[in-house]
C-alpha cells in the first residue's frame, strides 16, 4: 500500500461554493457595468461550469449567442469581473464548507504536503485565500492557478505541473475535485482522485 504524501486541492465547489454565490453574482454585476444584457441564471451557470476558466466561459456564450463582442472586450469584462468577486469575498458572504479547515489542518498536523491546483486565475484566487484560509496559508507547499499552464482542466497540465512541484510519485498523491472535468483531469495526470459533492448537488 502506498503512502500518502500529497494532497491536491480544488477550490471552487470544494474548498468552497464560490460558484454559485461568487463568481455567478460577479459575472451578472460585470455584465450590468457593459450594459449588456446578459444574466446568468444558476441552471446556466450550472451548465457553463462543463467549461474551465471564467474568460473561457465568457467567450463560449458570446459564440452560443453569435453576440459581436470581441475577445479584448471579454477580457475586460472578465477584469471587471474580478474586482466584483473581491469585493463579494471581503463582504464575508463566501463560506469556506464544512469539514474542510479540520480536514486541511489534519493533513498539516501529518505532515502531508498540500496544493491548490485550480483554473482561477490568481487574481481571484488571492483574496479569497486571505480572507478565508488565512491561518492555513502557509499550510500550502503551492498553488497552480490559471495562469500557469496553457490548457486547462479536463487536460492534465495542471495535476501534472502539481506533481512535478510535489516532487512526489503519483501514487503517494490525491485530488479533491468536485466536478466531472475536475475528475477527467486528474485522471489524465494518472492520479487517484476523490469526488465530493458540490454544495448545489447535496
Amino acid at each position: 500500500m502506498h503512502k500518502l504524501k500529497a494532497v491536491f486541492w480544488d477550490v471552487d465547489g470544494t474548498i468552497a461554493d464560490t460558484e454559485l454565490c461568487g463568481h455567478r453574482v460577479a459575472f451578472n454585476l460585470a455584465f450590468k457595468d457593459f450594459d449588456l444584457d446578459w444574466n446568468w441564471n444558476e441552471s446556466q451557470y450550472l451548465d457553463l461550469l462543463k467549461i474551465s476558466g471564467g474568460f473561457n466561459r465568457i467567450i463560449h456564450y458570446r459564440n452560443k449567442i453569435d453576440s459581436d463582442l470581441s475577445d479584448s472586450q471579454c477580457s475586460k469584462i472578465q477584469a471587471r469581473k474580478r474586482i466584483h468577486y473581491k469585493k463579494l469575498i471581503q463582504s464575508g458572504k463566501i463560506k469556506v464548507r464544512d469539514g474542510v479547515l479540520r480536514l486541511i489542518n489534519e493533513l498539516y498536523s501529518s505532515n502531508i504536503e498540500q496544493f491548490i491546483v485550480t483554473t482561477s486565475g490568481r487574481d481571484s484566487l488571492e483574496p479569497f485565500l486571505k480572507n478565508s484560509l488565512s491561518s492555513q496559508l502557509s499550510y500550502f507547499s503551492g498553488t497552480i492557478t490559471y495562469e500557469d499552464v496553457c490548457r486547462h482542466k479536463p487536460f492534465p497540465d495542471a495535476y501534472k505541473l502539481a506533481l512535478k512541484l510535489s516532487n512526489q510519485s503519483k501514487f503517494n498523491c490525491i485530488a479533491i475535485e468536485d466536478s466531472a472535468i475536475g475528475v477527467e483531469a486528474a485522471k489524465a495526470a494518472n492520479l487517484n482522485c476523490l469526488l465530493i459533492l458540490p454544495p448545489w448537488a447535496s
